[in-house]
């Protein structure tokens, strides 16, 4: 990407709370990392920045963790639990005020709704969306070119179809809550 915004890389706090979820994620772990990635770099690129706040590593990294941690599609709650059990042992150095921030940023990253009062949670919203759907950029500062550049970094790997797949198992089973991340 463009704009001062920098390089495509992995970021290193992300990479470290992916590494300890590995064991937990298995097979996943290349799919899950590179949407984080991905995320992560439409993010930092709506924002404007050079490089993640370990906050916005730490909530990318963990976002949708509850898949595998707490073995749900409900993953929301799973997630959120992770923020502030991972910041010790990572040696970050984040405010109950931070920790609060990431924690919403990953239970506000499926609402409906626009966040107008915090441009992070805000931006992680729609970075996400743009992600889950294979870079439609409705609704976002972003370029194709920004997306196309963050797929090559960080290809889609059959995210998609791990979506898909998840998405179909959990709806015949409760045909009445399809969706439970999704908030208003």
């Amino acid at each position: 990407m463009t704009g001062g915004t920098g390089p495509i890389r992995p970021d290193p706090v992300a990479e470290e709370v992916l590494a300890r979820l590995a064991p937990q994620i298995g097979d996943d772990l290349a799919a899950y990392r590179n949407h984080v990635h991905r995320g992560l770099t439409y993010q930092l690129a709506m924002l404007g920045l050079a490089e993640a706040p370990p906050a916005i590593a730490l909530a990318w990294a963990i976002h949708d963790a509850g898949i595998w941690t707490g073995r749900t599609w409900d993953y929301l709650d799973p997630s959120v639990a992770l923020a502030a059990t991972l910041v010790d042992p990572l040696g970050l150095d984040l405010t109950d005020d931070e920790i609060a921030r990431v924690e919403r940023m990953v239970a506000d990253h499926h609402r409906l709704r626009a966040v107008r009062d915090d441009p992070w949670v805000e931006t992680f919203r729609l970075a996400d969306r743009v992600d889950a759907t294979r870079g439609v950029t409705l609704g976002t500062p972003l370029r194709r070119r920004d997306v196309t550049a963050a797929v090559e970094a960080f290809p889609y790997l059959g995210f998609h179809r791990f979506l898909v797949r998840h998405a179909v198992s959990w709806a015949v089973r409760h045909p009445t809550d399809p969706a439970p991340m999704l908030r208003w």
